[in-house]
């Protein structure tokens, strides 16, 4: 089973479980438009996949991950290295340590994009990795002006220790189709037996919600109705439809879900912090809206594989 290779806020590595026991055996394409780390994504290994973020710096690093695998990782190699140097001392740049190197490739990786043109993609998708296994707790946030802003992080994780990772998500992304879009575009291709599974930011008042940015303007109230409204209209083609959300929004959905669908709140932990051992339980965070058959409630993702 293939893995997420980068860190993502909002990622759903911790709900797999009770996301995948109740995802239907059998359907035709898979559909993501909200997919940042792709955790659900990678663990399904769909063969007609079709994913989507508005993040074109997010969706071309899946692009060179798919067509330029090696190259990839070589330079991350190399970029590890020199960081390692510096942070020693070897670099022979007496006011450069480990911190300035990473912030003057972050200021490398603003340069190049402008006016959403981007001037060197492969460039961009090596120092996208290098930027989120060194920044703090593997964030993407940027500032108004669209530079990515996040400071160092203290535990960098080395690309030899994703490298094997790197090279199974490859092989899932091959035959995938990806698009940097809003996320209504599904309305387009969407059918029946299709599985679309939808993961919005969370309400800013969710207590898991913390930087979980959507573009310019973050996600409204208003596009969340959106969200809801578009569930229904693919349910309606007959096609599996699975939401993850946060639980304030519970209350947009009972009021307007079919009686088709399910809803199921799940108990997490806080997920932003850096210590696992820090992140409580805090009650209710999370839940499952999904009008896929309800024989796999009680499956186990181990039953399931």
């Amino acid at each position: 089973m293939a893995e997420p290779i980068i860190k993502w806020a909002g990622g759903k590595r911790q709900l797999l479980d009770a996301i995948r026991s109740r995802i239907p055996q059998k359907y035709n394409r898979y559909f993501e438009p909200f997919f940042g780390g792709g955790a659900v994504f990678f663990s399904l290994e769909p063969r007609n996949g079709y994913i989507n973020d508005i993040n074109p710096r997010l969706m071309n690093f899946y692009e060179q991950v798919r067509s330029n695998t090696d190259p990839l990782i070589a330079r991350n190699k190399q970029l590890d290295s020199k960081f390692k140097q510096h942070e020693s001392g070897r670099a022979g740049e007496d006011d450069e340590d480990g911190e300035h190197f990473y912030y003057a490739k972050r200021k490398e990786f603003n340069s190049l994009r402008e006016n959403e043109k981007c001037r060197n993609k492969m460039r961009e998708a090596v120092l996208f990795l290098f930027l989120n296994r060194y920044c703090f707790n593997g964030l993407y946030r940027e500032n108004e002006e669209g530079k990515f802003n996040v400071p160092i992080g203290s535990k960098p994780t080395p690309v030899t220790a994703i490298e094997s990772r790197i090279h199974r998500a490859r092989r899932v992304l091959y035959e995938t189709e990806t698009s940097t879009k809003d996320f209504q575009y599904v309305r387009e291709y969407v059918e029946e037996d299709d599985l679309v599974f939808l993961d919005p930011p969370y309400p800013a008042e969710s207590r898991t919600a913390q930087f979980n940015e959507y573009g310019e303007g973050g996600f409204s109230e208003e596009s969340q109705i959106a969200v809801r409204d578009l569930a229904i209209e693919l349910h309606e083609r007959g096609a599996y439809v699975l939401i993850t959300n946060g639980e304030s929004a519970l209350e947009l959905y009972k009021r307007e879900i079919p009686s088709d669908f399910r809803i199921i709140p799940l108990d997490g932990k806080r997920r932003i912090n850096s210590d696992a051992s820090k992140r409580e339980d805090i009650g209710t965070t999370d839940i499952i809206i999904t009008n896929s058959p309800a024989f796999s409630e009680q499956v186990s993702l181990d039953e399931y594989r």
